[in-house]
């Protein structure tokens, strides 16, 4: 059950980030997993783990789940500003998970690092969120 209600979260993230327009104005793509030719800046599912959290009538899960931002931009401002533009179109946002409710979805914090490749350095932003879910009353 807890697998599925990731999955679920997943979808309806995903779906939510690549249907706002004011974050796909600023960036190439929304991935699960970037393709190796992905143009800078662009937004990427990030670490899951679930924890289940069942109640007596029906199962549950406490789902954290990272969504990561990179950029090759020689500042971290561009990171930080679509770090603000994702969690802007998750703040409050009514995901529908097919076969869950979700009960809450918060930040829980976000950070940015400065990384090295063979073509200088990138800045990755991630943005932590938790949410709980429970299946559908059947």
């Amino acid at each position: 059950m807890t697998a599925m209600a990731s999955h679920r979260l997943q979808e309806a993230v995903y779906t939510a980030l690549s249907e706002d327009t004011n974050l796909q104005a600023y960036v190439s793509g929304v991935y699960d997993e970037a393709p190796l030719n992905a143009s800078y800046p662009y937004v990427a599912m990030g670490d899951t783990t679930v924890r289940p959290t069942d109640l007596k009538d029906r199962g549950g899960a406490n789902i954290n789940f990272d969504i990561t931002v990179w950029s090759n931009d020689p500042s971290q401002m561009q990171v930080k500003e679509l770090l603000e533009k994702v969690d802007s179109a998750l703040d409050n946002a009514e995901l529908p998970l097919i076969g869950y409710d979700l009960i809450t979805l918060r930040l829980q914090n976000a950070g940015v690092v400065r990384q090295w490749n063979e073509e200088g350095s990138l800045y990755r932003g991630r943005l932590t969120y938790g949410a709980l879910v429970y299946a559908l009353e059947s």
